[in-house]
Formats: C-alpha cells, sequence, structure tokens
C-alpha cells in the first residue's frame, strides 16, 4: 500500500522555481549535479538534521534524495535503526500534518564528524527534545538557511557554518554566566554584548537580536561574512520584524500571511514608508 505522508508529496511553496520537472514521484535527474551514492545521500541526511536539529522529512527528500522518497524511506530507516534520528508530528500553519525528523545524542554526535569529514570542522550538531508547538517554526528555518546558502553559492561562496539561535543563545548566556559569577551583574551584561559583538549579533537597545539561524560564509573574493536569517510567523509584532530587518536580517516568512505581516512592517512598498518604514525586501514565502 503506498505512504500516504504528506511528505511524498513534495515540499508546499507560493510558486515552483522554473526548471522544476517532475515525474511521477520522482524529480528527474539533474546531469549538471554530481551523482552521490546512497551511503553519501545518508551521510548528508544525517549532516543537515544534526545542524539544524529538526528538519521535515519532504525538505530532506527534496535536498539529499532528489525527491525520491522510497530512497528516502530507506534512508531514514538506516539512520533510525542505528539510533541517529527519531520522527515526530507536526502541523502547518494550516493544521495539516507531517513528518520531522529530530537527532538523537548519538546522531549529533555522528553529524560532527561527518561534517568535519566534509570539510566543516566546526560546524556544530545538536540533539534534544524540541517542544511540539515550534516544530513548524524549526522546519521552516532549514528552508530558509539553505535559501540563503543557495544564493551565496551562487555568487561563488561557501558555507562553512551555520549556528541555529539555540547554540547562539547558549553562547551568549555562557558567556553572561561566568562573569556574574566571577565578578556582578554590570559585568554580566558587558560580557553579554562583547559576545555578541564578537559572535556578529546586533544590539538594540540593550537587547542582542538573535537571528534564528547565522550562515558564516566565504565570499568568492575570500572575505569571511554572516548571514543573518529569520524566519517570521504570523504571531510576529511589527516592531520586531523591523528592528531585525534594520539589523540587516535576511527574513523570510513561513506563510502568507507572515509575509504579508512582513511587507506591512517594513513598508509596504518598494519605498520606506514615515515612522521609521524601510525599503520592502522581496520575501520568500516558505509555507508548510
Amino acid at each position: 500500500m503506498p505512504d500516504r505522508d504528506p511528505a511524498l508529496r513534495g515540499e508546499v511553496r507560493d510558486r515552483r522555481p522554473e526548471g522544476r520537472a517532475r515525474s511521477g514521484h520522482r524529480r528527474e535527474y539533474d546531469a549538471g549535479k554530481p551523482r552521490r551514492s546512497f551511503d553519501e545521500r545518508v551521510d548528508g541526511f544525517v549532516r543537515d538534521v544534526g545542524a539544524f536539529r529538526a528538519v521535515a522529512l519532504r525538505d530532506l527528500i527534496e535536498r539529499q534524495f532528489d525527491g525520491h522518497p522510497f530512497a528516502a524511506r530507506r534512508g531514514l530507516a538506516r539512520a533510525e535503526r542505528r539510533g541517529w534520528v527519531e520522527q515526530r508530528t507536526a502541523r502547518g500553519p494550516k493544521g495539516g500534518k507531517f513528518t520531522v525528523v529530530v537527532a538523537t545524542e548519538a546522531g549529533a554526535a555522528r553529524a560532527e564528524a561527518l561534517w568535519r569529514k566534509a570539510g566543516r570542522p566546526e560546524q556544530r550538531a545538536l540533539s534534544g527534545a524540541v517542544r511540539p508547538a515550534e516544530l513548524a517554526h524549526d522546519v521552516a528555518v532549514y528552508r530558509a538557511a539553505g535559501a540563503a546558502q543557495a544564493r551565496i553559492e551562487a555568487a561563488g561562496g561557501r558555507v562553512v557554518r551555520v549556528r541555529i539561535d539555540a547554540e547562539l543563545k547558549g553562547l551568549l548566556a555562557s558567556r553572561s554566566e561566568q562573569a556574574r559569577r566571577a565578578a556582578s551583574r554590570e559585568a554580566a551584561d558587558v560580557a553579554r554584548r562583547q559576545a555578541a559583538e564578537e559572535l556578529g549579533l546586533p544590539v538594540d537597545g540593550g537587547k542582542v537580536l538573535v537571528p534564528d539561524a547565522q550562515v558564516e560564509y566565504v565570499d568568492a573574493a575570500g572575505r569571511t561574512g554572516r548571514c543573518n536569517v529569520e524566519v517570521a510567523s504570523g504571531h510576529y509584532r511589527g516592531r520586531s520584524i523591523r528592528a531585525k530587518a534594520k539589523a540587516g536580517f535576511a527574513m523570510y516568512a513561513s506563510s502568507p500571511g507572515a509575509a504579508a505581516a512582513v511587507r506591512r512592517a517594513l513598508g509596504g512598498g518598494s519605498r520606506g514608508g514615515r515612522g521609521g518604514g524601510l525599503p520592502r525586501r522581496e520575501q520568500e514565502v516558505i509555507e508548510l
């Protein structure tokens, strides 16, 4: 009996990229891409889940298995048997269910080893429980970071590390707590701001703005850079959207409604509005 999981239908966006052809369940093979073995695809699967902690199965099917759901299911089964990943069920903004793959502690360790082998020795992998209410947002972060990576690579750059918000917040908290224990609360605040500067995180009104993901890269000229990625959901307030956009965050939206909220917050047009409106950027709608 065929699997009815929504993952087998591929990811849903507001529009499909041009030139994307399908035949049945499978994406037509792109002759411009290097061929990868099944083992290499499973390694990529585990690396991605470890780096982002939670990824929608349908996105892994697209990115690591070129739209081949049954090969992806084989890869998932292997990773589960070895104790690297587990499955969860999440709901999108419209209430639809979909499958999410999360990393175990053993899976995070495996992912870090695979990242070192792949040339990213500083890439950290995370494990641990993800709250069900946060799953839909967390899997959108994977898509947004992937879009940012694609743009970097299209310009001749390469990604050297991705940090999600949990890692960034942990680094900030660690530095702050060390200073508090050694000195005072005031010292903790100073240490937190210093850590934010080192991490490339802006400070607004004394508050460190932490993105959903930070993509570190080297551009075509050999210069290092960071792209702070934020995925807005329907409950985001205009003030928060404007602050992060003004700080240079690459803004994405998890649904058409969230995209409309982002555009309204940024001025609603190509020219900035009064009262802090910013020039509107083209927003990519990532719909679950």
